[in-house]
């Protein structure tokens, strides 16, 4: 009978835990889909009605409507008919925001720094004129590295007038960080780091978005057994946390994350489902997720709060 009650208590702790209290939140699972002929989508960034999807080992851009139908395709490298780069050369851009420059509305994409020289750089999409300009962040990524010596960036969003960019834990690097930097495109500056508490272990972060309208930013985060920056590992469970008031949230140095939904929970889909990347639907209550399941397949999931 004890052990009875102790499994009770243990039980009503991670309901706890993972329960959010909102009076105007309620996510809703809503539907998913497999992106067919795309590899290993791992960030999505929405602009002008139109989702842009980016793979860690993809060759281009792929653009989609707000219905998932896919419209055009931006060559980002010279591959050819090389759908997958190899793993040893690969850009892995993990993350992506959009900038505004010159009147110009464009996407940024951005290398992990996981690997040194080819993932440390910067990819700026003109989406209307489907032209890529390269730009070198080694500077940039050496100061984080200084900070995070097994750098892996794999979120990125603009928050207010700064930068905010998601560094991943692994088994060696157990702490996930937000790291806060000027958002000038040419050459960042880093300023601060920003401590993530979660109730869960060996998480790293994923992916964020951030509402201005509303204050919210949504972080995903992922379960991967690997013991450092480079590899991949099994996929665990998948997570997605809500924070409110956020830009007063990240003036502290740390940011415990109370509200956090296990995202298997709300639906069998996201079983076995390492989901990378969340994008708000700007002007709707809505969010897309994109899943890698590091064989190659890409998935898209439908949220709404």
């Amino acid at each position: 009978m004890q052990r009875f009650f102790k499994y009770i208590i243990s039980v009503l702790i991670s309901s706890l835990i993972f329960s959010c209290f909102m009076k105007d939140i309620n996510l809703v699972y809503i539907d998913s889909k497999v992106q067919e002929n795309y590899p290993s989508g791992s960030t999505i960034t929405f602009l002008n009605d139109h989702f842009y999807i980016m793979g860690d080992d993809a060759s281009e851009l792929l653009v989609l409507d707000t219905g998932l139908k896919e419209q055009k395709s931006i060559p980002i490298f010279r591959n050819g008919e090389i759908l997958r780069t190899p793993k040893a050369t690969k850009a892995d851009i993990e993350s992506s925001y959009t900038a505004q420059i010159d009147g110009k509305e464009l996407i940024v994409l951005l290398g992990s720094g996981s690997l040194t020289p080819h993932r440390d750089t910067a990819y700026v999409v003109n989406p209307e004129e489907s032209k890529v300009v390269r730009i070198d962040y080694s500077t940039f990524y050496n100061q984080l590295r200084k900070t995070f010596p097994l750098l892996n960036i794999e979120a990125a969003t603009i928050i207010g007038d700064e930068l905010a960019l998601g560094i991943r834990a692994n088994t060696s690097f157990p702490d996930n960080y937000i790291a806060l930097a000027s958002s000038n495109l040419q050459l960042p500056v880093f300023k601060r780091k920003i401590l993530l508490e979660l109730p869960v272990e060996n998480t790293g972060i994923s992916g964020m978005d951030y509402d201005e309208k509303n204050d919210i930013l949504f972080v995903t985060f992922s379960s991967e057994a690997t013991a450092n920056n480079y590899e991949d590992g099994q996929v665990g469970e998948s997570y997605l946390a809500i924070v409110l008031a956020a830009q007063g949230q990240l003036k502290s140095d740390v940011l415990k994350i109370k509200c956090l939904y296990k995202l298997s929970d709300l639906s069998i889909d996201f079983s076995y489902q390492k989901i990378e990347s969340v994008s708000l639907v700007k002007g709707k209550r809505e969010l897309l997720l994109v899943a890698d399941d590091d064989l190659g397949e890409t998935k898209l999931f439908r949220m709404k709060f």
